[in-house]
């Protein structure tokens, strides 16, 4: 988590990847639990660093050295000073040599092209995660959402209705939400 708290630009939805690659892959948390722990974080307030927390408690909840609870509650809070650690630092560490450089022409020019980077990193993020984002019993590590046309359809009409239509994200998101129900219980009957 601190890794990923040190080398994150961009906001949240850059660090779900990062994340998924450091709990996932050495087996610390299925990838079902990661998905599903991610589509509720998405409903509750707050940044997606949150998700850390999440993952920490459930990363050491398997664990054999105390009670279930307890290694949940150090997970939890280990993750939390992992993944905030480094940028409080950063902010203390620098505040009064910013309050000097932050109206210099070429700090501005410079933290464009930081913010240009991060609305890549941003996309790369959500790309990664679409391709990963279909849980099914024969394939429980994710599929592509681009593999049936019917999620193809769904994000692109919540895009659309979001971009030109002036439809607030969480409306969107309800939106979509009752089409993945819809489609579910097609499947299903």
């Amino acid at each position: 988590m601190y890794l990923a708290g040190t080398i994150i630009f961009g906001g949240g939805p850059v660090v779900i990847p990062l994340l998924r690659s450091y709990v996932v892959d050495p087996g610390w948390v299925s990838p079902r639990d990661f998905l599903l722990g991610l589509a509720i974080i998405q409903a509750f307030p707050g940044p997606n660093f949150n998700f850390a927390v999440f993952l920490g408690a459930l990363a050491l909840s398997h664990t054999s050295y105390t009670s279930p609870a307890a290694s949940s509650l150090l997970g939890a809070v280990l993750a939390f000073i992992g993944i905030f650690a480094p940028g409080m630092i950063l902010a203390m560490g620098v505040q009064s040599l910013w309050r000097v450089l932050r109206t210099r022409p070429t700090v501005l020019a410079i933290l464009r092209g930081f913010n240009a980077t991060a609305v890549g990193l941003v996309f790369t993020a959500v790309y990664r995660l679409w391709e990963i984002g279909w849980l099914t019993q024969k394939d429980s590590r994710g599929r592509s959402l681009g593999g049936d046309p019917w999620w193809v359809v769904v994000a692109a009409t919540s895009f659309a209705t979001v971009r030109w239509f002036h439809v607030t994200p969480p409306l969107a998101i309800v939106i979509g939400g009752t089409a993945g129900v819809a489609w579910w219980g097609v499947v299903q009957a």
